[in-house]
């Protein structure tokens, strides 16, 4: 069982490092999950009631985990998750009064991490988000990343490219893992600088050259980049490939 190991503490402190999107078209069970998930633990939580607003908050904030309904206002919950993993792979956790095996089997395909049926035990949804979170950070905290030809070793803070290892400063470690964390996914210019010097105003040229040497250690070319590729007029994205 997924509590044995740990006690209540534990898990209000892992919680306490992830944000959770709520899409719901119900007023009361938005409030209501709102709550539970809050006095367990998280501290992050957005809630939408349609497409319009959901796609606002995505754009706006760093969101680990997705609950997800599928008949909203203005759409289908469905899109939203077509859409969401055109460029990631945040979790996503379907709640729906659907319950066919055609639906079930919808979600699936178009990779939703669970399913869960209305009505539902909020526990039991609070089990599901946890186990799914989990299995999100196992992901992110390996030691090495494998690109097509190059190697990120977190736990020694180098590139591995041609049988060498290529040494990080601190400040393309803390870049470089960072967008690893938000891998195939567009980020900001402004979350970078927030993330890496607490500040949006002023750094934006001393990013650039941070972004140029990160290139010219993991790209064969560094002027055609095929792993760290700017998104004009958006941001960077980090772009690894599934093997």
């Amino acid at each position: 069982m997924l509590y044995n190991n740990h006690n209540e503490g534990d898990l209000m402190d892992f919680r306490n490092n992830f944000s959770i999107l709520i899409v719901d078209d119900e007023k009361s069970l938005l409030e209501n999950l709102y709550n539970f998930l809050k006095n367990k633990g998280f501290k992050k939580i957005y809630t939408a009631k349609n497409l319009k607003e959901s796609k606002f908050k995505l754009e706006n904030n760093k969101i680990d985990l997705i609950v997800l309904d599928l008949m909203l206002s203005d759409g289908s919950g469905l899109d939203l998750l077509k859409e969401v993993r055109k460029s990631s792979d945040v979790a996503v956790i379907i709640l729906s009064a659907l319950d066919g095996i055609d639906d079930r089997r919808e979600g699936f395909e178009n990779k939703a991490d669970d399913y869960i049926v209305k009505p539902f035990f909020p526990d039991e949804l609070l089990w599901r988000i946890d186990a799914v979170l989990r299995r999100s950070k196992k992901i992110k905290k390996e030691d090495k990343i494998y690109f097509s030809n190059v190697i990120f070793d977190k736990s020694k803070g180098v590139i591995e490219k041609n049988g060498e290892e290529i040494a990080l400063t601190a400040t393309q470690f803390k870049i470089l893992d960072y967008l690893c964390e938000n891998m195939n996914m567009i980020v900001s210019i402004d979350k970078i600088l927030e993330y890496i010097w607490k500040d949006s105003y002023g750094y934006e040229y001393t990013l650039i050259t941070h972004i140029y040497r990160l290139r010219e250690k993991l790209e064969d070319n560094p002027r055609e980049p095929k792993i760290l590729i700017t998104i004009k007029g958006l941001g960077y994205k980090l772009v690894k490939e599934d093997e």
